[in-house]
């Protein structure tokens, strides 16, 4: 199989969709102009919104258009990824899903001075994305990551010799995944204290992930469809699902979906108009499911208690029974309620940005204060070595001050922790470190490049680690554990790949 270069190409011929995004533009803008200057609501809660999120999505397009017109547009890229996969979704949709009245957690009355706090929630998200962008698209970054990916080994096996190695890989990675079950470390569960090996313990879960994303490389390598790949397909299908199942969340719905999208793009192959409108709808269809799972499952369980394997493997078979016996009708309408308040972020960010000054006084005794300069200072000293390491991002204890309950994680995304930590200013200076560590990773593994397997798997790892929705303060630490997982997983595959008898072919750029 030619080897395949990592770069990308404008199209040749005319294409319809910019006319008909510029015309649906101006339909928005004109509805949008004219129920803001004939002072009509509609029914719609916060009409108010409506502009500041055009504006948002209109700031997202940028990045999109600049590296489209580059020939660089591919889900693959930093930028790209984070657009589509979490600040579109999660802000822009998310927004509008407030702005309308679909979204209504109970915790909007906790938002102080709607008015104004929510428009200027989303102008500190604008200032985070725009952050984030710059520093992307600073030429150091570039600079940088060429001169790290010249000093890479170059080495490497055809994706074929991957095939075992990584079903090994991938089963070491389930035995994990079912031993911190038990410990109580994943799931919908808290394990009543931290132990001095549990870090460890949730990181070879990762294994898992990596072998899942390695395989479908494999089957998307090869130019033809045979039994080796079907074989392939069953074992990822069947080990997808139980993960899910497992996982009691709609996470690793998209999860599923972000590995497969991953794995097809960076094997060098394009997402043409049929192929996204079909992932468009599959995914649209999962997220619904998943939802309808991922709250049947919490309410059938209860409460994060920490659960045995048996017991918790009982709650995935009873929230399934409860899913068929419920009226279609109510579970559909129930889940698309919940996903109308699951997708919008917005909402949970303005919470900390209208109290955020007046809560500073009380972070010190929830042990939350300086939290991104205390956990970046002390990530890399293992808990081994520590055992009382404190943890400063601690999502429970950000939820019982910031929204006065305790037994659920809510979404603080890094904006919200950095205005927290540093003001408005530190919210554009920090996600530019963000956007530039970014560009970093991306030049050094993968950019203008030959597509090569470990490369790629390292760079699918760290890059789906960085979480849009949780801490600043756990983006550097959590990607440098997991990119240290990730590259035992590559040496394991190595290994494995070589005693089978793989020959080592040098890379060529």
């Amino acid at each position: 199989m030619a080897a395949r270069s990592f770069t990308a190409s404008g199209d040749a011929g005319r294409n319809p969709l910019p006319a008909i995004a510029i015309m649906a533009f101006a339909v928005v803008v004109g509805l949008i102009g004219l129920l803001m200057s004939t002072g009509a609501s509609l029914g719609i809660p916060y009409p108010y919104l409506l502009p500041w999120l055009l504006a948002l999505a209109i700031v997202m397009a940028i990045p999109l258009i600049v590296q489209k017109r580059r020939g660089k547009f591919t889900l693959a890229d930093p930028i790209i990824f984070a657009t589509l996969s979490y600040f579109y979704p999660a802000f822009v949709l998310g927004g509008l899903s407030l702005a309308a009245g679909f979204s209504h957690p109970y915790f909007l009355a906790f938002v102080q001075d709607p008015q104004i706090n929510y428009p200027y929630t989303v102008w500190i998200i604008i200032m985070g994305y725009v952050g984030l962008a710059a520093g992307y698209f600073l030429p150091l970054g570039n600079h940088i990551g060429a001169y790290l990916e010249r000093k890479l080994p170059t080495a490497d096996y055809a994706p074929d010799y991957y095939a075992i190695p990584g079903s090994v890989l991938l089963f070491l990675g389930i035995a994990n995944t079912a031993l911190a079950i038990g410990l109580g470390l994943i799931g919908f569960q808290r394990a009543s204290e931290i132990g001095a090996y549990d870090g460890l313990i949730f990181l070879t879960t990762l294994f898992w992930l990596e072998a899942s994303f390695v395989l479908w490389f494999v089957i998307f390598s090869r130019q033809k469809f045979e039994f080796g790949s079907g074989v392939l397909l069953v074992l990822l299908g069947a080990t997808a699902l139980s993960k899910a199942l497992y996982a009691g969340n709609r996470g690793s719905v998209i999860q599923i979906f972000i590995v497969i999208a991953l794995a097809y793009t960076l094997s060098g192959r394009k997402f043409r108009l049929k192929q996204s409108l079909f992932a468009g709808t599959v995914l649209t269809i999962a997220l619904l499911l998943g939802t309808i799972y991922g709250t049947t499952f919490r309410n059938v369980k209860g409460d994060e208690s920490q659960s045995n394997f048996g017991s918790y493997s009982g709650n995935i078979l009873e929230t399934l029974d409860k899913i068929g016996s419920d009226a279609q009708f109510s579970t559909l309408n129930s889940g698309f309620n919940t996903f109308a308040e699951r997708i919008d972020l917005v909402s949970s960010l303005a919470v900390v940005v209208s109290n955020y000054e007046q809560l500073a006084p009380y972070e010190e005794s929830y042990g939350l204060d300086h939290n991104i300069v205390k956990d970046l200072s002390s990530f890399m000293v293992p808990r081994v070595i520590w055992p009382d390491k404190p943890v400063a991002s601690e999502s429970h204890q950000y939820s019982d001050l910031y929204f006065n309950y305790s037994e659920n994680s809510f979404g603080i995304t890094p904006m919200g922790d950095l205005i927290r930590n540093f003001g408005p200013i530190g919210v554009p200076l920090g996600m530019l470190v963000i956007g530039l560590l970014l560009r970093v990773l991306y030049r050094t593994f993968v950019e203008d490049q030959k597509v090569i397997l470990w490369r790629a798997a390292i760079y699918f790892m760290i890059l789906t680690s960085v979480s849009y929705e949780s801490f600043y303060a756990s983006i550097i630490p959590y990607g440098f554990k997991v990119g240290t997982t990730a590259l035992v997983g590559v040496l394991l595959l190595h290994l494995m790949a070589r005693a089978l008898g793989a020959k080592s072919r040098q890379a060529v750029q």
